[in-house]
């Protein structure tokens, strides 16, 4: 668990931890150098070793945890996300069952609570053999996930230049080294939707997203396809911008421009069911169906809290 100036969450994350029915675990907490009381909330457990680090970034810290723990199996939590009592039992059954990655489903816990509709995974999940272009399209695989501690030290650790989108570019390396990712498809945790920190930053997100893909191109694996959708993904914006720009006209009521930009979006990243949804049904009648999808939306914006700039 890396906690940065998490003493507002730290503690129902780490009390979530202890109480999972997957008994044979010890859990790691990262105190990255935090400035409140995050350190001393975490070492009020005596079941959890804390261990303090200057500041370095969520990549140093997930790489610390992985040096410390003395398990087989990694699973992360981060200091601000809240674990079922089943969820690395789940997880480790998936495990069990088809090796590699499990990585698990989650509600998104916004500043309103939970909404039914909003979940990490809905619709189909890239099969294996899709599995080294998805990882291309998005970041397809959740922190919150269970991989064997060989594997870092297969692949190499998460890279610490990177401030954000450090899973991504760990989970990249790992499906182009062969390892392949299972869903545990029952939400069976709380993953916090953020609004500050770097996770909250689009542009710095966007900045770092396309670091990491322009090193993949580098890659002298890549197949043809490959090759070729990430010098279309790095020619112009990519999914995550294409769709705040959707969300924006969608709010603003140009329906219009919001297909353009949904269709965009969802060319890029077919993996992404919202994207696709939203593309689907204002294609053909914008004007017609725009408003009805934006009282929709804003339905379920209302009910987590959002405010304006957060559509998803």
């Amino acid at each position: 668990m890396p906690a940065y100036n998490a003493q507002e969450t730290v503690g129902a994350a780490i009390s979530s931890v202890l109480q999972q029915t997957y008994r044979d675990c010890e859990l790691v907490v990262v105190d990255d150098g935090s400035v409140d009381a995050t350190g001393s909330i975490a070492g009020a457990f005596p079941e959890v070793q804390v261990v303090r680090q200057e500041n370095g970034g969520v990549a140093a810290a997930r790489n610390r945890g992985i040096e410390e723990a003395s398990g087989e199996l990694i699973a992360f939590c981060d200091a601000d996300d809240v674990l079922f009592p089943q969820h690395l039992e789940a997880l480790a059954e998936v495990h069990d069952r088809h090796g590699g990655i499990a990585t698990a489903n989650s509600f998104w816990l916004f500043p309103g609570g939970i909404h039914p509709s909003r979940r990490r995974y809905k619709g189909r999940f890239p099969a294996p053999e899709r599995q080294r272009l998805a990882i291309l399209e998005q970041n397809f695989v959740s922190t919150l996930s269970l991989f064997p501690k060989a594997l870092a030290e297969e692949i190499g650790p998460f890279d610490t230049e990177l401030e954000v989108a450090e899973d991504w570019d760990f989970w990249l390396r790992a499906i182009y080294a062969g390892t392949r990712v299972a869903l545990q498809p029952k939400p069976l945790s709380l993953y916090r939707w953020g609004t500050t920190g770097l996770s909250a930053d689009p542009e710095r997100m966007d900045e770092h997203v396309r670091k990491l893909l322009a090193r993949a191109l580098e890659r002298e694996q890549l197949e043809p396809g490959e090759r070729r959708y990430l010098q279309r993904r790095l020619a112009g914006p990519g999914p995550a911008v294409l769709g705040r720009r959707g969300d924006e006209a969608l709010r603003a009521g140009d329906y219009p421009a919001a297909s353009a930009s949904y269709r965009e979006a969802a060319a890029l990243c077919p993996t992404e069911p919202r994207l696709v949804w939203k593309a689907r049904l204002l294609r053909f009648a914008p004007r017609l169906v725009g408003p009805l999808v934006r009282a929709r939306q804003l339905r379920i914006e209302q009910r987590v809290g959002f405010e304006e700039g957060h559509v998803r």
